[in-house]
C-alpha cells in the first residue's frame, strides 16, 4: 500500500489518498494514471521541475490520482498488505493520531510486514534556515499547507521515529538514501 500518493501513481502498489476536488479514482481518470505514473526506483520521475525556488509561491494546483480514497486514519478495507509506503505524510499527524496509525498499519502486515517511513528532516532544515535564511525552509518546516491537512502536526528525528514506531511492534530494520531535493530521512521497519 501506498498511503498519501498524491502526484505520484506508483505502479504494483494500492495507491491510496484523501478524498478531494482535486483527488480522482483511477477507474475514473486513467489520463491522470497515465500522466502521474510512475515506478518506485523513479518515484519523482514527474518531478524534476520541482525545486525550492518553484515550491516557494505556495501550494501547487494539480490534478492527482489513486486507487482508492482513504487515508493513515481512515484506510480503505484491506485484508492484508506486505508493505506500506509512507512518503511525506507521517508527519502531518498528531501524535495520537501516528500512534492510531501504526496501530491500523500494525494490523494489515504479518510478521515480517515492511513499513518505510519518510519524513522531513527537521534537525537538518533548520540547520540550512539558520545557515541561508532561506524561507523555503520554514514552509519545509509546517509544511505546504494545501488543505486543512497541509500541515506538519510533528517533527521527528530519527531516535524520535524509531522509538514511536518500535513501541507500536516493529524493528528499525535500515534507513533508505533521501530522493528528495530537500532535507528528509526515510526508515524501514519490520512487523515483529
Amino acid at each position: 500500500m501506498h498511503i498519501g500518493c498524491g502526484s505520484v501513481y506508483l505502479d504494483g502498489w494500492l495507491n491510496i489518498d484523501m478524498q478531494s476536488p482535486k483527488t480522482f479514482l483511477a477507474v475514473d481518470r486513467p489520463d491522470l494514471v497515465e500522466y502521474w505514473r510512475t515506478t518506485e526506483d523513479r518515484y519523482y520521475a514527474k518531478h524534476g521541475d520541482k525545486t525550492a525556488n518553484s515550491l516557494r509561491s505556495g501550494p501547487l494546483d494539480q490534478e492527482y490520482v489513486c486507487d482508492r480514497y482513504g487515508n493513515l486514519l481512515e484506510l480503505p478495507i484491506v485484508l492484508y498488505a506486505d508493505e506500506v509506503l509512507l512518503r511525506q505524510t507521517f508527519e502531518h499527524l498528531s501524535l495520537t493520531e501516528a500512534r492510531r496509525a501504526l496501530r491500523e498499519i500494525r494490523a494489515l502486515l504479518g510478521p515480517g510486514g515492511i513499513v518505510r517511513i519518510d519524513v522531513p528532516d527537521h534537525e537538518e532544515t533548520l540547520r540550512l534556515y539558520r545557515e541561508t535564511g532561506d524561507y523555503f525552509y520554514v514552509r519545509h518546516l509546517l509544511g505546504p499547507r494545501r488543505t486543512e491537512f497541509g500541515f506538519h502536526m510533528m517533527s521527528y528525528t530519527r531516535d524520535r521515529l524509531t522509538a514511536l514506531v518500535e513501541s507500536h511492534g516493529f524493528r528499525r530494520i535500515g534507513e533508505e538514501p533521501n530522493i528528495h531535493f530537500y532535507p528528509a530521512f526515510c526508515l524501514r521497519f519490520e512487523r515483529i
